[in-house]
Formats: structure tokens, C-alpha cells, sequence
């Protein structure tokens, strides 16, 4: 399921009169809002446990038509122009797919999309802070650039993204917890070795070609996890065993000294198995 929400403007900073007579203007004009009628659609196959939201930003075309009186600032400031879409979490892979407008209008206010930012999000428990998110994008300009791939001849262009698990042992709670990274891969599904030198999963598109065309997300995930930092952990034939650091540095003593931590009830001394 597709949980839409359109934001295109935050009343939270008016105050007094101001309040009132900008709710009476925001109350006519929101029912002027539309979507332009071009659009393209943003599909995919989500991982289980794993959700997405896509927030497309609107540039206003003419900023003069696109102002409200913020109290926070004492003065006009430009409209936002924002529409949201959010899936739901499933226990099982699930298809998505948001169609996703070129514009988006306001009264006299005119928007073009500039960006549809991606927030990918992985649940790896039930208790509530046993999630995480990663950030990627569809960055939006006038014409695609040549570096940039085009879409294929049935209209789609595939986005990969590689999804990897990294854990850690929480400081506040002393147990085991997850970081979510999610990079591009290459043709061949592999990452570069350097954290650095990897790329936000997403692409550059052309506005005056996008229309009617199809964006396919190609989310998978990484079935081998690796630790958050580097050397905190060493592996070993029973999983990956957590060491002390020394007075200067959270990094492994030499020889290792191996410590303890939890994962739910359990006290355990190796991830993923928890006993050796």
C-alpha cells in the first residue's frame, strides 16, 4: 500500500491574525491544488521488511506567485512544494509503484520537480528502535546529461541499489544494533571496497524525456553483514567475535581481548549464531 501525502506549505510558524487570515487564504487556495498531468512512475520489488519514501520538491516557477507570511521570519518566504509517497513494511518481498507528477500547481503558484529524495528504510526486529535508513535520489534537470544512461526502448531505466546490514553493539543499551547502507553497485552486483568512493543509490534525469517513462528500483540486499567500524570486530570459523580497545582507541588490542554483549535476553559472545 501507497501512503501519499502532499505538503505544500507548514502553517507552524503563524501566529494571531496572521494565522487566521493566512488559514482563510491557505483554506481557498488548497482547493486549487493539483498535479500537472505528465508524470512518471517510480516501481519496484522491495525487499521483506523493507520500506520506501519518495518526496518529490517543486521548484516554484514564478516565486513571486508562490509567498505566505511566515511570523517565525516577520516576512514573506517561499512556499515549499512538496508531495510524499510511503509503503508500508511486508514480512515478504512486495512490488510498489508511486506515479509521480513533472509539476505541481497551487493558485498562481506553479512548481517543476527538481528532486524526488529517496529515504530506504530496513527493519531488522520488532522491538522499536530495531530499524534503520539509508538516503539516495533522483536528481531532476532539463535535459539528461551524456554521461547519464537513457531509458531503454519499452520506455524503463533501472536504478540499483545494494542494501547492506552493519552492526555494531549499541552504546546506550549495550546490545547488538544495525546501521542500514545502501550504495550502487556496478553491472555485476559489486560494491567498491572503499566506503568512500561509493555512490547514493540513484540517477540524474532528463525533465524534457521523462514524461510517461518508467524508473525500475532493483533494491537488494546483501545476505553477508559486516561490522560498523573497522576493527572492532574480528571474524573467526564461529562468526564475528567483538574485542576491547585499548585506552587510546575503541580498535582491537593486540593479541585480542574479546568482550560480551547482548542480543535480546541473550548474552552472547559471537554474531550471528550469539554462542560458539
Amino acid at each position: 500500500m501507497i501512503r501519499k501525502l502532499i505538503l505544500p506549505l507548514s502553517l507552524a510558524f503563524l501566529g494571531g491574525c496572521t494565522l487566521t487570515g493566512s488559514l482563510a487564504k491557505e483554506g481557498v487556495l488548497s482547493l486549487t491544488e493539483r498535479e500537472g498531468r505528465e508524470r512518471f512512475t517510480l516501481a519496484g520489488e522491495l525487499p521483506a521488511h523493507f520500506s520506501i519514501q519518495a518526496t518529490a520538491y517543486f521548484s516554484p516557477d514564478n516565486p513571486e506567485r508562490c509567498q505566505v507570511y511566515s511570523i517565525g521570519q516577520g516576512e514573506e518566504v517561499t512556499r515549499e512544494l512538496i508531495t510524499q509517497y510511503t509503503t508500508t513494511y511486508h514480512d515478504h518481498p512486495a512490488d510498489f509503484s508511486m506515479d509521480i507528477p513533472l509539476t505541481y500547481h497551487i493558485g498562481l503558484c506553479n512548481g517543476t520537480l527538481q528532486q524526488v529524495a529517496l529515504l530506504i528504510r530496513g527493519r531488522y526486529g520488532e522491538r522499536s528502535w530495531q530499524h534503520h535508513a539509508d538516503h539516495g535520489g533522483l536528481g531532476i534537470v532539463d535535459s539528461r546529461p551524456e554521461q547519464a544512461p537513457p531509458f531503454n526502448s519499452d520506455g524503463s531505466l533501472t536504478v540499483r541499489g545494494y542494501c547492506t546490514w552493519l552492526f555494531q553493539i549499541s552504546k546506550l543499551q549495550l546490545e547488538l544494533s544495525k546501521l542500514l547502507s545502501c550504495s550502487e553497485p556496478d553491472e555485476h552486483w559489486q560494491l567498491d571496497p572503499d566506503f568512500a568512493k561509493r555512490r547514493s543509490v540513484g540517477a540524474v534525469l532528463g525533465r524534457d524525456e521523462l514524461a510517461g517513462k518508467t524508473v525500475r528500483l532493483d533494491l537488494r540486499v546483501n545476505p553477508e553483514e559486516e561490522p560498523s567500524m573497522y576493527r572492532r570486530w574480528i571474524q573467526t570459523e564461529k562468526g564475528w567475535k567483538p574485542c576491547q580497545g585499548t585506552e587510546s582507541s575503541e580498535r582491537c588490542q593486540s593479541p585480542p581481548v574479546f568482550k560480551t554483549f547482548k542480543m535480546g535476553d541473550q548474552e552472547c559472545t559471537v554474531y550471528p549464531n550469539c554462542k560458539e
